[in-house]
């Protein structure tokens, strides 16, 4: 049995993967930024269902910009929720990791919407909406912090996690989408942002705390139906708002909608706001379960550096710990 074949292995071993799914998340930000942003259709796109937010009413309460206490809101049952599963897995260097992977995001967050990227003005836009506000800020708040709660969790817990994570992550994107603070494409984007950091704070976390992210051989936890569900949602919700355009006409109905908004487009941008999350959050389950270490019952944690196990080691497995 090859060292890559075999079951036993340490948690994120995979560096080089790690670092491509970092990269492909940012590259995928890139090409939404460009398209979104930088050319006439992706403006008059996304401007379309900007306009039915600001026209449609919506049930929700109502959000005031002004209200400082809106991020608040954000932040506390992730950070109650945060702070239970740290204190009782005793995992504070990993809670430090994830609390700089919230503080990593939103800073790039503002970094990148005020300091590095420009929206110019392409479809003659109204002036309170020439400025950039790709990523929304307020939607990294809720996507990072519910990131934050995923990497401390135990891999059995994750799968669990994730799927609440891309509800509270994509739910905060669709409300700030009703409430016409951001174009679909700014919630989108904050959710690649929290990817990268996301998958380097759990990258750290993992080689930091190998005993933490290792489960027992042919007991792992199962990722499956956490993961299947994420997929089903993003792929419907995705899928759903592709749909909505169609209804609408396609580019025709787009280009009449700039004058007489439809609800097809509204609920499109509400669509594309919260199903994206959902596809990030399956695609993280499903990593994070694979690159969680693995070891059989009573064996030590096979060292993320490579290093070979030292016995005892029962002896039915120590064949496979010499190779791993």
């Amino acid at each position: 049995m090859s060292a890559a074949s075999t079951p036993l292995r340490p948690p994120a071993r995979r560096t080089g993967l790690w670092i491509a799914g970092m990269l492909l998340c940012s590259a995928l930000f890139i090409l939404l930024y460009e398209y979104f942003v930088r050319t006439t259709s992706g403006q008059i796109l996304d401007n379309v269902m900007r306009i039915t937010a600001d026209y449609f009413e919506h049930p929700l309460p109502p959000l005031n910009p002004e209200n400082r206490w809106i991020a608040v809101y954000i932040v506390a049952p992730a950070a109650v929720l945060f702070a239970g599963i740290t204190l009782a897995r005793q995992k504070f260097l990993s809670a430090l990791i994830a609390i700089g992977t919230v503080l990593a995001a939103n800073i790039s967050t503002q970094v990148l919407k005020y300091g590095w990227l420009d929206r110019p003005d392409l479809a003659n836009n109204p002036e309170y909406w020439t400025a950039n506000s790709l990523p929304s800020g307020h939607a990294t708040i809720a996507a990072s912090v519910a990131v934050a709660v995923f990497l401390v969790a135990s891999p059995r817990q994750r799968p669990f996690i994730g799927l609440l994570a891309a509800f509270w992550g994509g739910g905060w994107g669709a409300y700030i989408f009703i409430e016409a603070w951001h174009r679909p494409s700014d919630m989108i984007a904050a959710y690649l942002v929290v990817a990268v950091w996301g998958l380097v704070g759990g990258w750290l976390i993992m080689r930091v705390d190998p005993k933490g992210n290792t489960v027992i051989y042919e007991e792992e936890p199962s990722v499956a139906p956490a993961a299947v569900l994420c997929w089903f949602f993003g792929i419907i919700l995705s899928a759903a708002a592709g749909l909505c355009f169609l209804f609408a006409g396609g580019w025709s109905g787009i280009f009449a909608a700039m004058d007489d908004p439809t609800l097809w487009h509204w609920l499109a941008g509400a669509l594309l706001s919260f199903g994206p999350a959902f596809l990030l959050a399956g695609a993280g389950i499903n990593f994070f379960g694979a690159e969680a270490g693995r070891r059989m019952r009573g064996a030590p944690v096979p060292s993320p550096r490579g290093e070979r196990v030292r016995y005892p080691v029962p002896p039915e497995y120590r064949e496979l710990y010499e190779r791993v």
